[in-house]
């Protein structure tokens, strides 16, 4: 038989449950308003099939529902709202997770609003977000912020991207040889390829090849191109 103090005690702990479940709603439903409401596109990539949920801020800003990706496939939407140019910032993500131990990824792009004509740039970032069971990365989170908007710390934006620039052609040139960043020093100088060939004691059709090498390792078009991203990078 129940007795009157057992059901006083049920009745307390009932209602203790039902509290904290209310509290426990309260902040499910406040962490939810921030996810969606923060001026930034979250969304998790799953490295097979991609997109796999966003928030309310990256269906405005790109005119595709979460719906929508899904029917559509998140690799066919990347393909739908990323420049073509930029494809590559998405397919080397997935290859930076296959290979590398970085715990982050980053980089700038081009992605344009379903019913727009023109792109504009993001600066976006990710981690690992669930793993399979022997570590590898399964899903990563991903938060993307559009530069197009006013700025109101424009020249400390200038100043940053500037220094993002300087880092990346610094590792760019570190994947040369020793005797391809020679001559690339002598080419910042204003030399030509047979001074260029008198002073490191190399044929001319030698330099030409290194200068070709250099171009291609760097992704430059000309001469000019060369030299600036050299000078950028603090080399010349």
């Amino acid at each position: 038989m129940i007795t009157n103090k057992e059901t006083e005690t049920a009745t307390h702990s009932l209602a203790a449950l039902r509290q904290e479940l209310d509290i426990l709603k309260e902040k499910c439903a406040f962490l939810e308003k921030v996810v969606h409401e923060v001026p930034a596109n979250i969304y998790i990539s799953d490295l097979e099939k991609g997109v796999v949920w966003c928030n309310k801020t990256n269906e405005e800003t790109l005119g595709y529902t979460l719906d929508d990706i899904l029917q559509m496939g998140g690799m066919h939407y990347f393909q739908e709202i990323v420049h073509p140019e930029d494809l590559n910032i998405p397919e080397d993500s997935i290859d930076h997770y296959h290979h590398s131990p970085s715990p982050q990824f980053g980089g700038i792009f081009r992605a344009r609003h379903k019913h727009a004509s023109t792109y504009v740039w993001y600066m976006g970032w990710s981690k690992p977000f669930a793993l399979h069971p022997d570590g590898s990365t399964r899903q990563i989170i991903c938060v993307d912020v559009d530069m197009s908007q006013q700025m109101n710390t424009d020249s400390q934006l200038t100043e940053a991207l500037k220094e993002n620039l300087r880092i990346k052609n610094k590792l760019l040139i570190k994947s040369l040889r020793k005797r391809e960043i020679e001559v690339l020093q002598l080419i910042c100088r204003g030399m030509s390829t047979n001074r260029i060939a008198e002073a490191l004691f190399i044929s001319a059709n030698t330099v030409s090849t290194h200068r070709k090498n250099i171009q291609k390792k760097l992704g430059t078009r000309n001469v000019a191109d060369l030299v600036t991203l050299a000078r950028e990078a603090g080399l010349g």
